[in-house]
């Protein structure tokens, strides 16, 4: 026998409403088996007029300090690789001197693996022209 798949309830909700849209004649008890729930969660499904609100995502924390980490990466970005911040890091000194402690470990990692690759891709400001 196999062995029953549990997922996040919004998935399967989305799911059930995918399916019944596509096959609009499809019985609820058939829906029920099919994707293995009882039929008060096919009910439920089919009533909800569209999928349910996504969290907001995580980089809306990082607001206040994101220019914060950006001053930081960009004092590393004349540093040998070995004493540029850690993620760690840059969390304690979010801690520290901006007060800041709502966001997780890897919502920061994620941010500042994206700005560190953006960073890099930027144009160094040369010398100003004389032109």
């Amino acid at each position: 026998m196999e062995t029953p798949v549990y997922r996040e309830r919004d998935w399967i909700l989305d799911r059930i409403r995918e399916d019944h849209r596509l096959r609009p004649d499809t019985p609820p008890q058939q829906l029920a088996m099919r994707h293995r729930v009882s039929l008060a969660i096919v009910a439920e499904a089919l009533s909800l007029p569209s999928p349910a609100r996504r969290r907001p995502p995580r980089t809306l924390l990082l607001e206040p300090v994101k220019d914060a980490i950006d001053r930081m990466l960009l004092q590393d970005l004349g540093t040998p690789p070995g004493s540029r911040h850690t993620i760690s890091r840059v969390i304690e000194r979010l801690r520290t001197e901006e007060d800041f402690t709502a966001a997780s470990y890897s919502t920061v990692r994620d941010h500042v693996r994206a700005r560190r690759i953006a960073l890099a891709q930027e144009p160094e400001p040369g010398p100003p022209s004389d032109g």
